[in-house]
């Protein structure tokens, strides 16, 4: 009997702090999707002439993300059709950083995810991040969805 005891104790205290095993904890946005989207999106930028394809075949970008984006630049194009809209909207600027991005800041509450420039700090492009299902996709960029 005092053996049982003690192994139920154990077992009991041991216990305590795992996992049920369900495996369905809930996660949250995870800041490195936003990292991973913006870091693609530069390499994608320094090889094509128009990273428009990139955005609508990349699966870590929002259904609504993907139409924002195309609605803006088609305007664009129809506005201007020389210079479009001047502008990267997903970096919301000209330029971007060469060497990639790093995280300044994230909020896990809201998914808002602020990258600077590895090569220049004061470059910083905010992302919105959504999870949707058990998936975190960037939902907004630049001036797109923000």
């Amino acid at each position: 009997m005092k053996k049982a005891l003690v192994l139920f104790l154990a077992t009991t205290i041991f216990s305590c702090d795992t996992s049920n095993g369900t495996g369905a904890e809930k996660t949250g946005p995870d800041p490195r999707v936003a990292l991973d989207v913006l870091n693609e999106y530069t390499a994608a930028c320094k090889a094509l002439k128009d990273p428009g394809k990139w955005v609508e075949n990349q699966d870590q970008l929002t259904v609504d993300f993907k139409k924002e984006y195309q609605k803006i630049m088609k305007q664009a194009w129809e506005d201007d059709p020389e210079m479009g809209l001047g502008f990267d909207p997903i970096f919301d600027a000209q330029d971007y950083s060469e060497k990639g991005y790093e995280i300044n800041f994230f909020d896990s509450k809201t998914g808002l995810v602020i990258l600077q420039g590895v090569d220049s700090p004061g470059f910083k492009v905010s992302l919105r991040l959504k999870m949707v299902g058990n998936r975190c996709l960037v939902d907004g960029a630049g001036v797109i969805r923000m």
